[in-house]
């Protein structure tokens, strides 16, 4: 006997009704937020770029998530007006995979042996 799979959706559903009242050039940040409803992401150097993202995932057992598709759109818009200057849609055909870099970053401060650690954890390490 197999397990069926189960399907599920994560993020925001964008109604093609709603996305279809969005013009380049004249909708405001706020009717967009009346609209889609907040973002998903704002851009990390540039908050003026919105990201609504969608994504179907299954899960059966030994398989508990398996990307069937992600749906992203992006908003940019003025900094000065806060009109939507661009909108772009894309797939998760579109993404990239990203390697995590394997080096650590190293953090200035105190060393601690085992024994400052015990005494530590005991409350009574030093002050």
């Amino acid at each position: 006997m197999s397990c069926a799979e189960t399907l599920d959706t994560h993020g925001q559903v964008i109604l093609p009704s709603r996305l279809a009242q969005i013009k380049v050039g004249e909708t405001t940040q706020q009717q967009v937020l009346q609209l889609l409803g907040s973002p998903s992401a704002q851009g990390t150097l540039n908050d003026s770029r919105w990201y609504y993202i969608t994504s179907t995932v299954g899960s059966k057992a030994f398989q508990p998530y398996n990307l069937k598709s992600r749906k992203v759109l992006v908003l940019d818009f003025d900094p000065s007006s806060t009109v939507v200057l661009k909108m772009a849609q894309k797939t998760e055909a579109q993404g990239r995979e990203i390697d995590p870099d394997s080096t650590k970053t190293s953090t200035q401060g105190q060393s601690m042996g085992f024994t400052e650690q015990m005494f530590g954890n005991l409350g009574m390490g030093a002050k």
